[in-house]
Parts: structure tokens; sequence; C-alpha cells
């Protein structure tokens, strides 16, 4: 009798330790995580930004959606790479399912929506109907706002001086081939190398660039260094210039 209760109090000492992740296992999985979770961040705004629009609702929708559940199951995967809390884990598993069952109905409403016997669905509202539209028109309707005066400047008080220019960056800088210009939103898609100061990995991806100008020239093809760095929670291109 006493060795079946020994035995039952080692193994209910135990059981946690069998069981459950150690708190070393959970750090080492959650080393690489910051930077991780910091690409899943900035692919997924610039997924999103990037998906082409045609002007047409149904198609506009169904392609952004997916675009959203795309990245829905990247950040799920990231989650269950690196996350440690069985909870949340659950979660992304869900949350990953769901994305990928609706990802596959919206591509195959996409695929019948090229055939030509395809008829859209009797119940789109008349133009200019909806939500957005509404709310644009209630502003048109209301007065202007009357400008406000600039600020009155005590005599003998001198008035306060621009803003000093933006430090010139000391990251580090990185080689990289442009492979897409966007003026208009002022980006650049890069195929670069290791960027270190912010611990991103070698791949091709779009930045946005501080200084918008310094597109000016940049062409697909050009080789050129970069340094990059976290400027109010976004990757921003502080600097760039042809490789020599």
């Amino acid at each position: 009798m006493r060795r079946e209760v020994f035995a039952a109090a080692l193994l209910a000492f135990a059981a946690p330790a069998l069981f459950e992740p150690s708190r070393s296992a959970l750090a080492q999985a959650a080393r690489g995580a910051p930077a991780a979770f910091a690409r899943v961040r900035d692919v997924m705004v610039g997924r999103f930004r990037d998906e082409p629009l045609v002007g047409d609702p149904d198609r506009d929708f169904a392609a952004l959606l997916a675009a959203v559940d795309e990245e829905l199951v990247f950040l799920s995967k990231t989650q269950l790479e690196y996350g440690g809390d069985r909870h949340l884990r659950e979660v992304a598993q869900r949350v990953g399912d769901d994305a990928r069952r609706s990802i596959n109905d919206l591509r195959d409403w996409q695929v019948r929506s090229r055939e030509a016997s395809y008829r859209a669905q009797p119940d789109q509202p008349p133009p200019g109907s909806g939500p957005l539209d509404r709310q644009s028109a209630a502003d048109l309707t209301r007065p202007a706002a009357a400008p406000s005066a600039p600020p009155a400047v005590a005599a003998g008080v001198p008035a306060t001086p621009p803003a000093a220019a933006a430090p010139p960056s000391s990251a580090p800088l990185v080689a990289g081939t442009v492979k897409k210009v966007d003026a208009a939103s002022g980006k650049v898609t890069l195929d670069h190398a290791r960027i270190p100061n912010i611990d991103m990995d070698a791949m091709t991806m779009a930045y946005r660039l501080r200084d918008p100008a310094a597109l000016a020239g940049l062409k697909a093809g050009d080789r050129v260094r970069f340094s990059a760095e976290a400027v109010d929670g976004q990757t921003l291109i502080t600097r760039i210039q042809p490789a020599r």
C-alpha cells in the first residue's frame, strides 16, 4: 500500500515537468521572435497596401480579403513557431485554419467569376448608397470651418525657429539590388542582404523611404547600398546610394 501511495505522489510531482514545456525551452523558442514578428508586421502592411484594385467592388473585396487571410496564415504560423502559451497557440491554429478555408472559398469564387456564364447575385445596392458614400455626402453639406489665425507673436519675442533637420543615419550600409520603384507611394522593393541593426534576414521586400526624393534616378536592376531603421513602429530606408 505504501508503494502505491509513494508512486502516486511521485507521479503527481513529476507530471508538470513531463507534460509542460520548460522555461528554458520557451525562452529558446522565443529568441528569434522579435525579428520574426517584425517581419510579419512589415510584410502584412506592404502586402495589403500593394494589392492592386480593379474598380469592381466584388473583385476588389475578394482580392483584399484573400490578402488579409494569407497574412493571417503567416501570422498564425509565426505564433505556432515561436509562441509558448498553449491557449494562444490554439487560437493561432484556429485562426490559420479559418483563414485557409476562407482563401479556398475566395479562390473558388475568383475562378467562377472569370467564366463567361458567371452572373453576379442581383442584390447589389444602387451606386452611391453605401455608408461611405452617405458619410461623404454629409461632409459636403457641412459648412467649411473658418481658417484659424496664426498665433500672435509678442513684441520682442522671437518666433519659434524651424525644426532642425534629422541627423544623418548611423545605421550600417547594406548591399541590395533594386527590383521595383514605386515613386507614387515612396517605396522601393529591394533584394538585400541581412540588415544587422534591425535583425532582418536577407530577403526581397518593399520598403518606404524616409525621404521619397531619394528614389529619383533609381530603376530596377540598380545595385545600391542602403540603411534601414525602425522609425515610429515601421521599417524605413533612411539612406540609399548607388553601390560602388
